[in-house]
């Protein structure tokens, strides 16, 4: 066929990249059961007879008999390479039949190439001349050439050397002058123009930046498993440069894929120690600086936005990109203040000042509320204070890393440089709401530093405490209300994290303090949530400071808002639902209603508010404000143990305050989340008359708005907020507001009482009592509500759990919660298939976007139960908190893990639940689940017949249904192991799974299934086993459908993988590698929440 004629030398290479995909890229089941031998076979007939002789001392005959010739396929398809090279750049036209025969089969051998360059002996590419032929093919004018030899080169320089000789010879010429310069002038001669955007050309480079920045792997020279780069030889500045110009592209996307190499040089002292990248330094700090910009908020005409339009489908991706993006600079900003501080420090306060003197810094300190969409007033003077914030992080990274003799001469310098930036912002007047709000959160990052400068400190407390005292302006619009509202909030927070970080300089002034906080509270200028800011912000700093009378210091903030739960109020309100509702109001509003004429049919968005209404709105605000004092409760504790050890003195101590004063007061947090709750369950409004029992129902909606998901705009939802403002359905926008932030506030008490030890969990029956309260009456929660519970009760209840404890509060606890959310999800998604069997495509947009929200809120409850049993078992793949070595048995997690695998209560739960995620039409959700039961397969299999039996009927059906599911094709490698794990396991001391087997594929013979296990038995590795049963499945699927045709073509596979590995390149280009353990999904968003986690940044 080679030498026939064109076509068939095509053809020939095609059979080739064929073959090579089914063995080592695709999942093809035939080539898997049989890949250690065709490896073995693909590198003898591709490899020279010569260089075979000299790699290997003896050789297999059988194999030596598959040769069509002595040289060897590479060296085949290396001459046809030059000699294409040579025609299409000696200056034959283009068009011609020579010069179109030579770009066909340049493409088609680097095609091939691309699938073979990675496993084949690296000898047999020195000696076939490739590393040149490629090279030359990048310098190219045909882009569909140049994008395949990058492909090529990115495989050849990301794959493993161990000859010292070859390493040298391929990845060292590489980094010799002539193989920089060569990159370089690669990388310049590509042309983008945004206004005649050229898709090849710009996938081009982005797999030119992708194959450069991949290279930088080799300088780590920390790494001992593979030949080393000769650095004598290597030209560090001019590859360092490359990288640097790659950073400076204005695509995002391109930009990004080297700030991990840069945080990595910055790290590892032999590389960072270099001249060349000192030189740099100052370089990569004024870049950092430019980048260091929120990008949401630039004009969409600004280059940069324009690429990320071409570069992500939805605001959501763009959103996740953006967030890492920007982290990544500032830990650049970070290090680069590390290595050089008095040179970036010089530089970032001169930047600044320069900014804020400029006729645009003007505008932003002078302006008291800014257009905050690409406006650069904005933005840029926002950029000022993230760049305040990295150096001082830098700073504090010195203080560790540097230890040279000139130590205290470079920090004295240095403290005197903080000392006067922060003087400069501490005098710096800025009136726009959220420019003041980060201005006041740079400030906060000055404390660690400035502790003992209490004068400074005491300037940076004024700021703080001027801010969360802001006042409203009047005639303010309810949008700079809720500006102002917000500034004060985030600032109340800031004025706490001041507390726990500089409490022995605050306690010096602490009788001044409490009586400016006395009169700010008497002022009556706080609401009540603010009060509970400062009073915390009062416990904090008398509870971390070294001072003789704590405990009283304590008692008198935290005992009168803990003894309120006591009140005969707050007991009346949580005794049942009628009085619940009248402690909120309800009967005050219905009383209001029927004065209107209010009934079950009348639009409240459309009925004005009066007088009288606005009247009873403020009364009611008044009264919601300290409705129940759960949020004091929740405040109190999580602030004062926020970041203690819990072997520490100072949280045992805590301990012994907290433990008696929250065991009394347990039963009414958790009647007040059952009331909650029963609130929202439409059985239990039906004695309510028809006006209320409608006003209830819309107070239980949850209105938010989904980026990527509802069909209104942001601003469209919060005008019809707004509007709703001045209207009756105010009314049950409020009464739903403040119960669901109640019952969030309820939920992270819960979570922060969790992290009390025993407090919680040796309470007798609590676990039937938590749940019970959490979900007894659960027929109004909410998908969104569920998550909120998984994420912010359940998870911590779990982790939180003392290790004496987790047996007998586990077993208890957790087979009513795996049985109930098994049956919610369950629920839910099979209303959410009939509803997508019933859209025809006439659906109103209305109804479409709230099918396509509560499809969108299903998902992320689905991912917050994976995370949740991610916790309770581990999952493949994902190493141990604690790090690589040798798991304790007696951590909390071997613990954890070890009930719910050995208690047959818990697992049958959680083993159904399992079996019905992994068929949920989520991939993702789907893929974890299975990743989830292969870890812990070998921990039960052949342990107890019970459980085996389920594996066999349930389990493996489950797999065969996920192989038939084409919407499951990315689960369907996953789902083949662990069938193939339960089949080979269990079929040795039982008739079961072959039974099992024969009954779900009645329509194959005994004799058949027989052949097969003989198959199956022959096969070495598990790997080879899979691709016995799933090559034994796909016969039998052809046999269903042999008239259906082949439904995976390979065009769709090869699709799927380019898609898979383009899309791996957005996500996790950015995304630190977790050197730490833990899971294998994405952080759930929740968890991140300022709600969440108080002192998180955000």
């Amino acid at each position: 066929m080679w030498d026939q004629t064109p076509a068939t030398r095509v053809l020939s290479l095609s059979i080739w990249r064929n073959l090579f995909e089914d063995i080592y890229i695709l999942e093809d089941p035939v080539a898997a059961k049989r890949a250690s031998v065709l490896s073995v076979q693909c590198i003898e007939v591709i490899t020279s007879e010569d260089d075979l002789k000299d790699t290997y001392k003896s050789r297999v005959n059988a194999l030596v008999k598959l040769r069509g010739s002595s040289e060897g396929w590479l060296s085949k398809w290396s001459m046809l390479l030059s000699e294409c090279l040579k025609i299409m750049s000696s200056g034959e036209q283009p068009g011609s039949t020579n010069f179109e025969e030579s770009q066909l089969f340049a493409i088609k051998v680097l095609e091939t190439l691309k699938t073979c360059l990675y496993w084949m002996l690296p000898k047999t590419i020195r000696t076939s001349n490739l590393l040149e032929f490629i090279s030359v093919s990048l310098t190219l004018d045909d882009i569909r050439v140049k994008t395949l030899a990058a492909d090529c080169l990115h495989v050849l320089f990301t794959r493993v050397f161990t000859d010292e000789e070859d390493f040298q010879a391929i990845v060292g010429a590489v980094f010799l002058p002539a193989g920089i310069a060569t990159l370089q002038r690669v990388y310049d001669s590509v042309k983008l123009d945004i206004e005649t955007f050229d898709e090849k050309s710009y996938i081009f480079r982005k797999k030119l930046v992708e194959m450069i920045v991949g290279l930088g792997e080799y300088l780590n020279v920390s790494k001992t498993q593979q030949p080393q780069l000769q650095m004598a030889h290597v030209d560090l500045d001019g590859y360092l440069r490359l990288v640097l110009a790659t950073t400076n592209h204005p695509s995002l996307l391109i930009s990004g894929l080297s700030l991990q190499f840069w945080c990595s040089v910055l790290r590892i002292e032999k590389l960072a120690s270099k001249p060349e990248v000192n030189k740099l330094l100052l370089d990569l700090l004024q870049l950092a600086a430019d980048r260091c910009l929120k990008y949401e908020d630039v004009s969409e005409d600004d280059i940069s936005r324009q690429f990320l339009e071409l570069d992500f489908d939805s605001p959501p991706e763009t959103h996740m990109f953006l967030g890492n993006y920007r982290r990544f600079i500032e830990d650049i900003l970070r290090l680069v203040v590390c290595r050089i501080p008095e040179s970036a420090m010089a530089y970032l306060q001169q930047r600044m000042s320069a900014f804020f003197t400029s006729e645009v810094g003007w505008v932003s300190l002078n302006s008291a509320k800014l257009e905050y969409n690409g406006n650069p007033a904005y933005y840029l003077a926002f950029s000022q204070f993230l760049l305040v914030e990295s150096a001082l992080r830098g700073i504090g990274r010195w203080k560790i890393w540097y230890q040279f003799p000139d130590r205290d001469i470079v920090a004295a310098g240095l403290s005197e440089t903080i000392k006067n930036w922060g003087r400069e912002l501490t005098a710096m007047t800025i009136r726009d709401p959220l420019l003041l709000r980060k201005l006041v959160q740079s400030l906060v990052q000055f404390a660690p530093l400035l502790k003992d400068d209490l004068p400074i400190m005491l300037l940076v407390l004024e700021k703080v405490l001027s801010a969360c005292t802001c006042d409203y302006p009047e005639n303010a619009t309810d949008e700079d209300r809720e500006l102002i509202r917000d500034l004060r909030t985030s600032c109340a927070t800031e004025l706490n994290r001041l507390a726990y970080m500089i409490p022995g300089a605050l306690m010096k002034i602490y009788d001044e303090l409490e009586r400016v906080i006395r009169d700010i509270i008497t002022s009556n200028k706080l609401s009540d949530h603010e009060t509970v800011s400062f009073k915390s912000f009062l416990l904090v700093v008398s509870q971390r400071a070294n001072v003789p009378n704590k405990e009283e210091r304590f008692s008198a903030i935290v005992d009168p808002i803990l003894q309120s739960w006591s009140d005969e109020a707050t007991i009346k309100g949580l005794m049942d639902l009628q009085w619940f509702m009248e402690r909120v109001g309800i009967v005050k509003i219905a009383e209001y209603f029927r004065s209107r004429g209010v009934n079950a049919n009348t639009d409240l968005l459309s009925t004005e508010m009066d007088e009288a209404g606005k009247k009873l709105k403020a009364e009611l605000k008044d009264k919601w404000s300290a409705l129940f004092p759960i949020r004091a409760t929740r405040i109190f504790i999580q602030y004062t143990i926020e970041k203690l050890d819990h072997q520490s003195p100072e949280y045992q101590y805590l301990l012994k305050l907290w433990k008696p004063r929250i065991q009394p007061i347990l039963p009414h947090i958790l009647q007040l989340i059952a009331q909650i709750e029963a609130y929202h369950n439409p059985n239990n409004w039906v004695d309510l008359p028809a006006e209320v029992q409608a006003f209830v129902k819309y107070s239980c909606t949850e209105r938010f708005w989904q980026v990527g998901v509802s069909t209104q705009t942001r601003d469209e939802f919060v005008d019809e907020s707004v509007k709703a403002m001045h209207t009756l359905r105010d009314f049950a926008d409020s009464v739903g507001h403040i119960i669901r932030y109640t019952r969030e506030y309820a939920f992270l008490t819960l979570g922060s009482i969790s992290q009390l030890e025993e407090t919680l969990y040796e309470v007798p029956g609590i676990a039937k009592s938590l749940w019970q309260a959490l979900a007894g009456d659960s027929a109004g929660i909410t998908s969104h509500s569920w998550r909120h519970m998984i994420s912010l009760v359940l998870r911590n209840l779990i982790k939180n759990c003392p290790v004496k404890l987790i047996k007998p509060f586990m077993v208890e606890f957790l087979p009513m919660v795996l049985t109930k959310l098994d049956e919610v999800l369950v629920e839910k998604w099979e209303k959410t298939y009939q509803r997508g069997l019933q859209l025809t495509g006439g659906e109103a947009e209305d109804d479409l976007s709230e099918e396509m929200m509560e499809e969108h809120l299903l998902r992320q409850l689905t991912a917050i139960v994976v995370r949740m049993m991610i916790d309770l078992a581990g999952q493949l793949g994902a190493r141990p908190a604690s790090g690589e070595g040798e798991v304790d048995e007696n951590s909390k997690q071997s613990v954890l893990h070890a009930t719910v695998l050995q208690n047959k209560e818990i697992l049958a739960p959680f083993l159904t639940l399992c079996s019905h995620m992994m068929l949920f039409r989520d991939n993702r959700c789907s893929f974890n689940c299975c990743l989830i039961v292969r870890n812990i397969l070998p921990q039960i299999l052949g342990k107890d017949g019970e459980v085996d039996m389920f594996l066999c009927e349930v389990m493996m059906k489950t797999c065969l249904e996920i192989l038939s599911n084409k919407h499951l094709d990315d689960v369907h490698s996953e789902a083949g192991y662990i069938i193939t794990t339960i089949y080979t396991i269990l079929r040795g001391h039982s008739q079961q799974p072959f039974q099992t087997l024969s009954s779900l594929l009645p329509e194959v013979s005994a004799e058949s299934l027989m052949a097969f296990e003989m198959r199956l038995a022959a096969a070495k590795s598990l790997r080879q086993q899979r691709g016995v049963f799933l090559e034994f499945l796909s016969l039998v699927k052809a046999m269903e459908n042999s008239d259906q045709g082949d439904l995976s073509s390979r065009e769709a596979q090869r699709a799927k993988a380019e898609k898979k590995r383009v899309d791996s390149s957005k996500i996790h280009a950015l995304t630190k590698k977790n050197t730490t353990g833990g899971d294998l999904m994405d952080a759930e968003g929740l968890d991140a929440a300022s709600i969440a986690n108080l002192f998180g940044d955000e």
